[in-house]
């Protein structure tokens, strides 16, 4: 049984496709979209093997939609009314190309085509797959509520499984552990690390109770020795006092956090406090203490989102994060993720298999 989504601003387009695919047998269809947005969220959520998607919609355009989607991605068929698109949508790796009305005959050929794709699936195209999902569901989601405090989190990998990797937890006396890191590399192999990596916060941080600097230390020594320095990892770790409001951050080559200033909106940039981990069998780390008020923002990343190129290589950079920080300034920090995400899937355009990227947002709110 094929699983489907269908993806078209027309309601009657939608009724007719489903009835189609009614009609051939074998199809069901697990859910339908009117726009780019809820199609994301039903494709992340219902894991389709094929996705009928139109390619003239308002806001986003199907081939948009379609090149932004992360891997492991479903099957992409548009069905649109316009032979123009063609080079569009063969440009985004579609399976096949229908045009409006759709004929009984072509959804039939079409139909087969992704059977016969399908059932050529090799096993490590599904065990991918399946370690994909089994990584999302590891992934904290939404982050705990911190009294004071809104937080969010969100990463999208570029080969099904990341590299990067992000947390949030309760300490002890009011005091939270909040962490963004990137393991070098993509796919499988830096999966495995990262979710290490991110395992071993959570038990020096609760456990052993080490503070942000020698925490650093410690999963340095650790990931050396377990790969001989052929593998290393960035990151961010930070302890909020939220009580205080105080932060210590301890900045282990990771691209540096922004701070942005709840009078003004002014921005520091919280670069290195030491070497990436994992390079060097002995490392010193320092640690940073900031402040962060009702009305600051602090908003981390990893490289895949500065980074970012579009189809003539200009990166993404540090100054289109503040500009959209600061033109969403009072929005909640989940919207503010998003915002990042989908800014980046925009600036990426049909360069969407670049690197992994995730993006952390502390907002200081009035209790």
């Amino acid at each position: 049984m094929i699983r489907a989504i269908i993806v078209d601003d027309e309601p009657p387009a939608r009724a007719r496709l489903r009835h189609l695919l009614n009609e051939a047998g074998g199809v069901a269809v697990v859910g339908e979209a009117g726009n780019a947005d809820e199609a994301r969220e039903l494709v992340r959520d219902r894991r389709p093997d094929v996705l009928f998607l139109d390619i003239e919609m308002p806001e986003v355009r199907g081939t948009t939609l379609a090149a932004s989607l992360p891997e492991p991605r479903p099957f992409v068929v548009f069905a649109t009314a316009y032979e123009r698109y063609a080079m569009d949508a063969f440009a985004c790796d579609a399976t096949d190309y229908l045009l409006k009305p759709v004929s009984r005959a072509k959804l039939a050929s079409t139909l087969e085509r992704i059977r016969v794709r399908l059932h050529h699936r090799s096993d490590t195209e599904r065990d991918v797959a399946t370690a994909s999902a089994l990584q999302a569901d590891m992934w904290p989601g939404a982050l705990p509520p911190i009294p004071g405090f809104d937080c969010a989190a969100a990463s999208l990998p570029a080969a099904g499984v990341g590299g990067d990797f992000y947390d949030a937890f309760a300490l002890q006396d009011d005091t939270w552990g909040l962490l963004i890191g990137d393991v070098s590399g993509k796919g499988v192999a830096a999966g495995l690390v990262a979710t290490a990596v991110q395992g071993r916060v959570q038990t020096a941080a609760r456990h052993a109770k080490l503070s942000p600097a020698d925490l650093a230390g410690v999963l340095n020594a650790d990931l050396f020795a377990s790969t001989q320095g052929q593998r290393y990892a960035t990151m961010i770790y930070a302890t909020l006092d939220a009580t205080a409001r105080r932060m210590q951050v301890v900045n282990a080559g990771h691209p540096g956090a922004l701070l942005f200033a709840a009078t003004d909106g002014e921005q520091v940039e919280l670069t290195s406090t030491g070497p990436a981990l994992g390079l060097m069998d002995v490392a010193r780390f320092t640690s940073t203490e900031i402040s962060v008020p009702p009305g600051s923002i602090l908003v981390a990343f990893t490289d895949g989102v500065i980074e970012a190129l579009d189809g003539s290589d200009v990166e993404f950079g540090v100054e289109r994060v503040a500009i959209l920080v600061k033109g969403l300034w009072h929005a909640p920090a989940a919207t503010l993720c998003a915002a990042l995400l989908d800014g980046v899937r925009r600036h990426r355009g049909a360069r969407q298999h670049q690197d992994d990227v995730t993006a952390l947002v502390v907002k200081g709110t009035d209790r």
